[in-house]
Order: structure tokens, then sequence, then C-alpha cells
């Protein structure tokens, strides 16, 4: 009798991890979201562990250089040797097994490359200092998101990854349990079969089309992340015995890839009319009768037999679509469904970026070594010039230095201009955010109440990200710099506790002044994000005269003035339901508009911080 099948886990977090096991080239891995240190190991060790014997497991720093993942001159034996010696890198010695990034938000762009690169193509090629070579590197990547604040691992590896596991009270109980040799032995057996049944598995194109159509309706937009729901749908029908994809297996593939990509939530599902139930028949027609069962054999089918069986009948139906969209809906984390709910209020397209790093040979984080003089203050990079001298010795050597290393006193490394390497920094920018505020009319109390608040919570967190604040208010015809730009919250509570209120809206002047601001801002070394508040109501022109229709016109102008300047902005509409108006004077600044009527100062902080991720580049 053949033993019994294990139940999967119940849990998203440990079914992730069998099935990175079974296909883990096409899945590519997982980004393990603020695990703990043991967390974080259970899981690598199980991946591992239901691997082929002999799978390597490799722990990849984000501090990392781009000649250890790839490989390259062993200098030590180069220099002992006296000729070229190569040696593989992290990346090559970690193929057909797991590597794992702690702080991955924090990898350089060289890393981020090369993991990329492994990650598309499963291999690495080195063709530098004199080495060409090609070796296989068929990895399974776990990147640990560690961010605070605003760091977030970059989409370009994020999205190389089918799975984001969130480590919730069922998924650590779940991989402790597996990670007893009791209960890691069976599914051992079980993940070897699904691998061997793996590419037997095949998949109905109205499953792909469904998957497809699920993606769309939660705004996830990558090919990748449908690659992987397929891939995943079979890995799981393999993991269950079966040969055929069917719905359950459907489901959980799309919860699982879509549900953390998902970007909006799904329109309302409309309901059928009377006239399109399904197998409509004529009246005094009677519908064919269902086949005839079949005859049960003689001896008891095999569960494997009844699995192929069951698959061949098992199609797609018409409601297909909306059970995969409920499905990834009730796998959505609360936090991300609240913050998609609050995303149908934000409107436009922010342009210009803020917070860029920028290239120095002086200061900020090491990026390896570039050619060039140690001059100007710029610093020599000893290894890696010594490294560029390396393969160079037996071409350079002499006839004297040859009988030198044969007496055996020590060789001289021979280092000429070209081999010299100086340090190369990256130093990102800080931040500047340009408080723009509305301060007329009978309201300002309270948005000068919000602003307040927001301007008190960003400079308690912008310390240590370099960022500034600054605040202005607009009213009656004209515009005061309350706040310069700034990181002293006790400067900037004294200044904000006698803020002003009351007036007219120039609006065109305020635009004119925020331009004027973050132009000089960014002329200091530092990139300005604009956040006005307003209900958008200009009724005083730049010319200091009253009227509705000109200071409209006038705010539009000014808008377009500020656009050409590539300034990121958000606008923030104050009104109750949102002002059309002040829609037209954020699409002419290209600002990120957002209708906000009731704000505090906490909501606010949060889109001001999401604003800079966005003007960062960020999803």
């Amino acid at each position: 009798m053949a033993p019994s099948r294990p139940d999967l886990p119940s849990s998203g977090g440990a079914l992730t991890a069998l099935l990175l096991a079974v296909d883990p080239r096409g899945l590519g891995g997982a980004v393990l979201d603020h695990p703990l240190h043991e967390q974080a190991r259970t899981f690598a060790s199980l991946v591992r562990a239901w691997l082929p014997a002999g799978a390597p497991l490799r722990r990849v720093p984000s501090s990392i250089t781009a000649d250890r993942l790839y490989g390259g001159v062993d200098l030590a034996a180069t220099l002992a040797a006296g000729r070229l010696v190569a040696d593989r890198g992290v990346l090559a010695g970690a193929d057909g097994g797991v590597i794992v990034i702690p702080m991955a938000e924090r990898l350089a762009v060289a890393g981020r490359t090369a993991v990329c690169e492994v990650l598309d193509h499963g291999e690495v090629q080195v063709a530098r200092d004199g080495i060409g070579e090609r070796h296989a590197a068929r990895v399974c990547a776990l990147l640990l998101d560690e961010s605070v604040d605003d760091e977030v691992v970059h989409p370009a590896l994020s999205d190389r990854l089918a799975f984001r596991v969130r480590f919730d009270g069922r998924t650590s109980e779940e991989l402790a349990r597996l990670a007893d040799e009791s209960e890691a032995h069976p599914f051992g057996t079980l993940v070897r079969e699904a691998r061997h049944r793996l590419p037997q598995v095949t998949v109905d194109d109205a499953w792909s089309v469904a998957l497809c159509e699920t993606a769309e309706a939660f705004g996830v937009d990558s090919v990748r992340a449908m690659l992987f729901a397929l891939r995943g749908a079979r890995a799981l029908a393999a993991l269950d015995g079966r040969l055929v994809v069917t719905e359950s297996d459907a489901e959980q593939a799309a919860a699982l890839v879509f549900a953390p990509r998902a970007t909006r939530l799904p329109p309302p599902p409309e309901e059928a009319s009377d006239d399109t139930s399904p197998e409509q028949h004529e009246p005094g027609e009677e519908p064919e009768p269902p086949p005839p069962p079949l005859e049960q054999p003689d001896e008891p089918e095999r569960p494997e037999e009844r699995r192929d069986r069951d698959d061949d009948s098992a199609q797609p139906t018409p409601d297909s679509g909306d059970l995969l969209r409920a499905a990834v809906q009730a796998a959505l984390p609360p936090g991300l469904l609240a913050q998609l709910l609050a995303q149908n209020r934000v409107a436009g397209v922010m342009q210009g970026r803020v917070g860029e790093e920028t290239p120095n040979l002086l200061r900020g984080r090491p990026r390896g070594a570039r050619s060039g003089l140690p001059r100007g203050g710029a610093r020599l990079h000893l290894l890696e010039t010594l490294r560029a001298a390396a393969p160079w010795q037996r071409v350079r050597s002499t006839p004297p230095r040859a009988a030198t290393v044969a007496r055996g006193t020590r060789p001289q490394v021979a280092v000429r201009r070209e081999d010299f390497r100086i340090r190369r920094f990256i130093e990102k920018t800080g931040t500047t955010v340009l408080f723009v505020v509305d301060a007329s009319g009978s309201s300002a109390l309270y948005r000068l109440a919000e602003a307040k608040g927001a301007v008190e919570l960003l400079l308690a967190e912008s310390y240590a990200r370099r960022d500034r604040v600054s605040l202005l208010a607009f009213r009656g015809q004209g515009t005061d710099v309350l706040l310069p730009p700034t990181r002293a919250l006790a400067r900037a509570k004294k200044v904000l506790a006698a803020l002003p209120g009351g007036g007219g809206t120039p609006m065109a002047l305020a635009i004119d002044t925020a331009l004027e601001q973050a132009i000089g801002i960014r002329r200091g070394g530092s990139a300005p994000l604009v956040v006005m508040l307003t209900d958008g109501r200009a009724n005083i022109a730049r010319d200091g005269s009253p009227g509705r229709q000109q200071a409209e016109r006038d705010a539009l102008a000014a808008g377009g003035r500020f656009a050409s300047q590539h300034i990121p902005a958000l606008f923030v509409d104050t009104s109750p339901r949102g002002e059309a108006v002040a829609r037209r004077i954020a699409e002419s600044m290209k600002a990120r508009y957002v209708v906000l009527p009731a704000a505090d100062a906490k909501a606010l902080g949060g889109l001001v911080r999401t604003a800079m991720q966005m003007a960062e580049g960020r999803p």
C-alpha cells in the first residue's frame, strides 16, 4: 500500500517554500518581508533541504562588490604564481542552490545588476581583466526586506521574484513545524516527485486568459507576474500529483503572486441579465441526457489515476475570472487594502525627481573604483590598482626580475600609470519639502493646523535622511516665506505657532513664489518637492485686482511656467468635493492631484512621504 500523501501547508509562506523547491529556476525566489533572524534562517534552510542533495546556500551581504559576485582575478594566487589565475564568484558558486541577501533594499547598483542578470539568464559571464569565462548560476534568490522609513527593495529585483512572504503567526508556526526532521522528510519525497512531474503538467488556455484578466483587474502590469502565476499553478498541480491545472491551483497561484503586487481594486462585478443565462433551450425541446457513467474496473482505482481522470474533465467556467479576483482580494493584507481604497482619490502624474544619487570622488557611500590618477582629492584604491596590474606581470617581467625570483627573494609588482584606480562614491542628494499653504478664508485655521502638524512630523523624521522643510503661506495680495529651509524642529515650532490667516487667494503669485523658491533650493544642492494645500478657488489676479476669471487664467499660466522646470509637486485639494479648477491648475503644473477634504497631520505626512517615493522613481 502506497504511503499517504501529506496535506499541503495552509499558510502562504510555508506553501511558497514548497513551490520554490519544486521550480526554483522558473519562480526565481521570494522577498521576505521584515523577517526575524530565525524566521529567515528557517525559510532558507527548508528551501535548500527540499532541493536536490548538495544544493549550496550562500549568504550575500548587501555591500558585496561586483568582482565578488561575478568572479575575476584571484589577486593573491596571481601574484604568487606569476600568471593569471581566475576566481569563481559567489553567484557561480551558488549554482543549483539558494542565495540569501540581507538588507536587500541597500544592495548597490552593481549587485542589483548581477542578481538580475543571473535570474534572467541562469549564468554568469566574466569578460574583464583578460578573463573570458562563462559559468552556470541557476539560483533561487531570497531577498530580506529590512527597510525602514523610505527605503524599499528595488523594483527590478522584486519584479523578478514570484512571491512576497509576510511572516504572520500561522506562517511562523508552520515553518517551525516543517523544520522538524520528521515533518520535512515526507515533503522532501513529495517535492522530488513534483519536480519530476512538473514538465508534464499542462494548463488550459482559458486559465491563462483568466489569470491575465485578473492581473489587469488589480493593476498588475508586469508580464513576469503573469508568467509566475502560470508557473505557480503548474507547481501546485505537480505537488498534488496531477498533470492538469485546476481551479484551486489557479486561485492559489493568483493569490500568492498578484495580491502583493496589486495597485488598485477591481470594479464591482456587473449583474448578469436574464437573457444571458447559459444553455437556453427552445420551447418543447428537452436537453440531451447526460452520458451514462463509466463502468467501474475490477481493481480499485489508484489515487494518481483518479486525480488524472478528474483533471481531464476540469475546465474553466465563465465565472472563473470572478473566482480568481475574489481569491486575490481575500489575500490582500489589511494595510494594503486600505491603501488601495485611498488611492481611488488620487490622480495625475508627478514629473521630476527628488533625492537622486550623484557620483562623488570625495565623500558618500563607496561604489567601487574607476580608472584615474589620485589627484585633486581623489583617493587611490590600492587593491583595485594591484588587481588591474596583476594580469600583465608576465609581459612586464624582465630577465633580472626572473633571476631575482630564482634566488628566492620577493619579486616586485610592476605598476604603470594606466593601472591606477581611484575610489568612487555615491552621494544622495537631500530633499527639501516646500509647503505652500492657502491661508485665506474662514477655513484657513484648519488647513494651517494640518500643515503645522505635517511639518513637525516630517521634521522629526528628516534628520537622518538629510531632508529639510520649508513653509510658504499665501493670502490677500502676497505670499510670506514663514519658514526657510531648515532641519531645526524647535525653530520651526516657534514660527508655526504665529502663522496668520485670512484674506483672498492669490494663486498665481503663490505658484510663482513657489517656483522661485524651488529653483533656489535646487541651485543650493538640494532636491525640491512642492506641496500645495488649497481649495483652488483663485480670486486675486497677479496684478492684485480681484476677479475669479482673470485669477484662474493667471494661475494656469503660472502652472505652465512651473511645469517647464520639471519640479515634482503634490497638489492637495482641501475643498469638500474637489474643485474642477483645482484639478486644471494641478494638471498645468504637472503635479500629482489629491482630494483630501478632511485630512489630519498624520494623513498629510503620509501623502508627502508617498509623493517623495514616487518622485524618486519608486512604486
